[in-house]
């Protein structure tokens, strides 16, 4: 028996041991990444390890409270960071948010999610927090502008978990040295898929290229601002800001190759799609007065939300006059719709088969049988529970990366599109009774579902986690390429050097041969006797040199096949046409060396070549005058001796 109570203290010590003291910090204003971080910490509580964590969010339900439903959480509310956020030029109404370009969007939003930062790590709350000398052990925090935060993490000297709830994104990926091509993977603030085509490839390039430099010259700029600010009095020597991301031991990203497309990631870079579902055995039973609503459609029920913060409410008045005409026609269904205000608008009248509330337990609406269709603009989350509830989406997307999911699900048969610049009556009705009639869609959800099936989510990132605490780091799973720069992690100082070093070969061969061949050309220029002085004549092709007088011949050149040709047609020339010259005269080459010294003290001077050329042409035409006459005697001789012996 005491054998017995031993071991049981000796459990309940190791199980005491092992609990960690988590700090988790959501500083987003998008309330589906406080619901996707929120169910990953209820899991990390209701682990057998039995941890306790305390969560900063501008979401939590009560400033420094305890969760009735989760003892061991205990939550502190930033008040203040989604004022700035719409103060800073970033909304939730679709019609602003779909005016934006790409280029506004993304500085706004650098802008805004770093004062928002600055303005969570200047609360009172949290300053209390820091210097009360409490020890954590983890630090887990959503990375989506909020670098600055990892300040926490050198702070207490405790390994960080980043989460990611939209996915993978070319920050997290560079933070973690985590490959990305800007042919293979898409930016999420362009509506493309992973098969994009040349033009959409460029685009991608460009943009992929404006993050980079927007992250590394501006982005880090400004949180390294905010980091020393308030870390500085904290910390005595402060490391630079570049330096914490070697800290960072593990990535939850919500996605799965089944429903997103399958990529490359890093051992600690782990995808948890569907992490934030709850089973469907533990979801609380819809409130009564809904569940009667729904029961009561002859039809079925249509549930439609744009999201957890897009406000369904501030959707132009003349859309939701579509909306709700088309609602009131459709007698024989019932629509639950999420809405924000407490008053419907006044210039509507709300038909009597729709309900409105500004929150709904969209899961377990979905999960429902009664449920037949979920309009939805398609987000991360959104999209999980219509999938593993099997009811088929009628797609309204408004950001980039939503039309990307529109996409993918039309593709996978379990939804269609309809554009939120093209809602129109005729669109709307066609598209529901098409989702509500054809049971191909429910066919492909079953079949897609199985897809996404598989290990829990939740249980793979708790086991993850406490991987991290019990190796304090794990550092065997982390890789070395987020010690490099962008110049050696894309190889262009390889690059740079392999190109230099072909260069040279190619170019210090030439330059050598090039310097040696002209050193010899002026070598022999300067030991060949040329005459100083030089005088050309261009003759039938040929141009011969002559000294000056008294001095030494120049040696006789050779005549080119075209000079000694046209020497003999010229040659030729002077005879009749029934006549044929000699073949010497046109091998004979002509002598145009100059005259004796006799001749020239007889002449007076020196005869020009031209002069000697005619006059050797008229001796050659009297040779063969001469000779031609000969000929000609010799064969009359010829013929009279013919004659006698006849």
């Amino acid at each position: 028996m005491r054998l017995l109570q031993l071991l049981m203290a000796l459990s309940l010590l190791c199980g005491a041991i092992s609990c960690a003291n988590i700090l988790a910090v959501l500083p987003s204003v998008w309330k589906s990444h406080y619901l996707f971080g929120r169910r990953l910490l209820q899991e990390l509580v209701a682990s057998p390890r039995n941890h306790s964590i305390t969560l900063i969010s501008p979401h939590a339900l009560e400033a420094g409270g305890v969760d009735a439903e989760l003892p061991n959480i205990r939550e502190i509310r930033i008040e203040g960071l989604k004022e700035n956020w719409v103060g800073m030029g970033m909304s939730f109404e679709p019609e602003q948010m779909r005016s934006q370009s790409v280029m506004e969007r993304f500085t706004r939003l650098i802008y805004a999610g770093t004062t928002n930062v600055d303005l969570l790590l200047s609360d009172q709350q949290v300053r209390k927090l820091l210097t009360s000398g409490e020890q954590f052990d983890l630090l887990i925090v959503d990375l989506f502008l909020s670098d600055a935060l990892l300040g926490l993490a050198y702070y207490y000297g405790i390994p960080t978990v980043a989460i990611s709830p939209t996915g993978a994104n070319s920050w997290l990926n560079n933070m973690f040295g985590n490959p990305q091509s800007s042919s293979l993977d898409p930016s999420n603030f362009l509506p493309f898929t992973e098969r994009m085509n040349t033009q959409q490839r460029i685009v991608n390039s460009l943009m992929s290229t404006f993050e980079r430099l927007t992250y590394n010259f501006f982005h880090l700029i400004s949180q390294q601002t905010v980091y020393s600010k308030h870390f500085e009095m904290l910390v005595q020597e402060l490391p630079l800001y570049r330096d914490l991301t070697k800290n960072l031991s593990l990535a939850l990203i919500n996605s799965h190759p089944g429903l997103n497309y399958p990529r490359a990631y890093l051992p600690n870079m782990v995808e948890v799609g569907g992490l934030h579902l709850t089973a469907r055995t533990d979801l609380r039973p819809l409130p009564n007065h809904l569940l009667s609503f729904m029961e009561s459609a002859a039809g079925g029920c249509i549930y439609m939300s744009l999201g957890a913060d897009v406000q369904t409410a501030q959707l132009p008045s003349e859309k939701l006059a579509i909306f709700m005409d088309v609602f009131g026609h459709l007698k024989e269904f019932h629509f639950v719709l999420k809405w924000e205000n407490e008053d419907f608008v006044s210039s509507l009248e709300l038909p009597e088969n729709v309900m409105i509330a500004n929150w709904w337990p969209q899961q377990a609406i979905l999960s429902h049988t009664l449920v037949k269709l979920f309009i939805s603009s398609c987000g991360q989350l959104s999209v999980w529970e219509s999938v593993m509830g099997e009811t088929p989406i009628l797609a309204i997307p408004i950001l980039a990366e939503q039309e990307v999911m529109a996409k993918r699900l039309q593709l996978n048969g379990v939804s269609l599109t309809v554009n939120y610049d093209a809602i129109a009556y005729d669109a709307l009705l066609h598209g529901i009774r098409q989702l509500t009639l054809n049971t191909s869609y429910s066919e492909s959800l079953v079949k897609l579902r199985k897809r996404l099936g598989g290990p829990s989510p939740s249980s793979l990132a708790v086991g993850q986690i406490e991987l991290i605490l019990d190796s304090g780091g794990a550092d065997f799973l982390k890789s070395h390429a987020n010690t490099l720069n962008y110049w050696r992690l894309e190889g262009l100082d390889v690059l740079v050097i392999i190109t230099i070093g072909f260069v040279g070969i190619l170019t210090i061969p030439f330059l050598v041969i090039s310097c040696i061949l002209r050193k010899s050309y002026y070598s022999e220029a300067c030991q060949d006797q040329q005459p100083p002085y030089r005088s050309t004549l261009k003759v039938v092709g040929r141009v011969h040199s002559y000294g000056e007088p008294g001095g030494t011949p120049a040696e006789p050149l050779r005549r080119t096949r075209s000079a000694q040709s046209l020497s003999a047609r010229s040659s030729s020339s002077s005879f009749s046409s029934n006549t044929t010259p000699p073949t010497t005269a046109s091998t004979t080459p002509l002598d145009m060396t100059p005259p004796p010294p006799a001749v020239v003290q007889l002449l007076g001077h020196v005869p020009s070549p031209l002069q000697l050329y005619v006059n050797q042409q008229q001796q050659q035409q009297q040779i063969y005058s001469n000779s031609d006459l000969s000929n000609r005697q010799q064969a009359s001789q010829d013929d009279n001796t013919e004659r006698r012996f006849s």
